[in-house]
């Protein structure tokens, strides 16, 4: 049954893993992802309370390692 559901997607999204869909659609627009990932980090922070620092520099090691896999 689950394989019938990501079949279903599947063909509905363009016939492609939706990895590739992100992947292509950061390539087209870096900056709009960008600004979604700082917006995630900022809300992140602000629920970390004063342990912020340790959080952005965990997200900032994600985002390098992210970009470098991509």
């Amino acid at each position: 049954m689950l394989a019938k559901l990501y079949q279903w997607i599947y063909t509905r999204v363009g016939g492609q893993p939706w990895t590739h869909i992100v992947r292509d659609e950061q390539k087209s627009q870096p900056l709009l992802f960008l600004l979604i990932f700082l917006g995630l980090g900022i809300i992140l922070a602000k629920f970390a309370g004063k342990n912020w620092w340790q959080l952005l520099i965990a997200l900032l090691f994600g985002v390098v390692i992210g970009h470098l896999w991509w």
